[in-house]
């Protein structure tokens, strides 16, 4: 029994090391979303309702392109929706930035 819970263990630490995969997490995705929105020009930028739940890494360089959906308030104005898309994530000094928008 104690070697089964053992096997037990052992696979799902393989398993759960398999899924990092190294892209950010939602949270770092959402700090980074905020970051771009303050950086953008509203340094009052929020957002609600944050959902991000697909990246996928790129070929071509060290970033993610990470689906994103979140109400936007900034600069005065309530975005709404409008800004969801798929943004570019990537490791910059050890913190998540948006990099770009695809879409």
């Amino acid at each position: 029994m104690r070697n089964a819970r053992l096997a037990v263990v052992g696979m799902l630490i393989v398993f759960l090391a398999g899924c990092s995969g190294g892209g950010p997490s939602k949270d770092q995705r959402q700090r980074a979303f905020l970051q771009y929105m303050k950086e953008e020009g509203s340094d009052n930028a929020k957002i609600r309702d944050f959902e991000s739940s697909k990246c996928t890494k790129s070929e071509s360089a060290p970033a993610y392109a990470c689906d994103v959906s979140a109400k936007v308030q900034a600069a005065g104005h309530d975005f709404g929706n409008e800004l969801d898309g798929i943004y570019t994530f990537a490791e910059v000094g050890g913190n998540w930035k948006v990099t770009g928008r695809i879409r």
